[in-house]
């Protein structure tokens, strides 16, 4: 009987993915033969459950008759966020908890674990769409908008869909070791293993559903001369106002200076170069508009508290 037994919650309307994808980082663990894992689908009572898609999933043991568990993972969905469903399994989580190693939740699984009082106090971390709701719902959490995951010990949150496979690969590199991790990711052909701290979405993609008017062409041109120097002074004459009310209606459209910007941008673009080719660093920081590689090094650590040749060892 392997050792370690792994429950996932299941509820009307919980997201497919968060089940799924974690299920299949633990279950190919056990096939690369690192793994001792007992995979269990725990619900309301035995039989299918229907997920946001419309698909079903079998749940195998009842809340009243599951087995001590290991872990216990709490999926996202629409269900997290019912209050009969929250008052229907918050009081089992919060009993179940005080004997499971570690308690997970992915996605917006963070509000039905938040909904039983275990994360006041402590940082978490759910999908970026619902950051300003989970704020209004749980003021006692210190919620990390952007972070993929946070590990607090015995409880660990994660945010949108497929970070729940980044948290999984971690709770295996924690229980199996990190050779076995890389080979998991490896087989299931995902970068091994995006860090904790890293963003949900890239500051492009943020800052560009923000940006209109004259701004809009200010942010495309910024993205598509990142190689340059671009002085601030520069894109406001671009814009056609003085530096001065270019800086003050750029912070007050996308929420940072200038500067801040264009600095996140290159950052952004250097974390791609540093996981999509081998370059050496040198020209990475050249085709990022950085004067020398030491500055795109202190940079880069100021950003992402990792050197990029040790972010880059975290995708190899």
């Amino acid at each position: 009987m392997p050792g370690r037994t792994i429950g996932f919650l299941l509820f009307d309307q919980f997201n497919l993915l968060d089940v799924s994808g974690p299920l299949e980082v633990f279950n190919t663990a056990n096939q690369l033969g690192g793994g001792d894992y007992r995979l269990l689908l725990i619900g309301q009572e035995p039989g299918p459950c229907r997920a946001e898609s419309g698909i079903e999933l079998v749940v195998q043991a009842s809340l009243a008759d599951s087995p001590c568990l290991d872990t216990l993972v709490i999926p996202g969905g629409s269900g997290t966020r019912d209050a009969a469903i929250q008052a229907r399994f918050g009081p089992w989580i919060s009993a179940r908890e005080q004997d499971t190693r570690r308690v997970a939740s992915i996605c917006t699984g963070a509000f039905l674990l938040a909904s039983t009082g275990l994360l006041d106090g402590l940082q978490a971390t759910t999908h970026w769409h619902y950051e300003s709701q989970f704020r209004l719902r749980f003021p006692k959490v210190n919620l990390l908008g952007d972070a993929l995951y946070v590990d607090n010990g015995q409880i660990i949150t994660s945010a949108g869909i497929s970070s729940g496979i980044d948290m999984a690969l971690k709770l295996v590199e924690d229980d199996c070791g990190v050779e076995i991790a890389i080979k998991v990711a490896r087989y299931l052909v995902v970068h091994y293993r995006r860090v904790g701290n890293q963003a949900q979405f890239s500051q492009p993609l943020q800052f560009q559903q923000k940006a209109r008017g004259q701004f809009a062409d200010t942010t495309a041109y910024i993205m598509q001369n990142l190689h340059r120097p671009l002085a601030v002074a520069d894109l406001a004459e671009q814009a056609g106002m003085s530096q001065r009310n270019f800086c003050r209606r750029f912070k007050q459209q996308l929420g940072q200076s200038p500067g801040r910007y264009v600095e996140n941008l290159r950052l952004d673009y250097a974390r791609q170069l540093l996981t999509d080719n081998d370059w050496p660093l040198a020209r990475i920081a050249q085709a990022c508009g950085y004067q020398s590689q030491d500055v795109f090094r202190r940079a880069f650590e100021r950003r992402f508290a990792l050197l990029p040749g040790e972010y880059r060892a975290r995708f190899e």
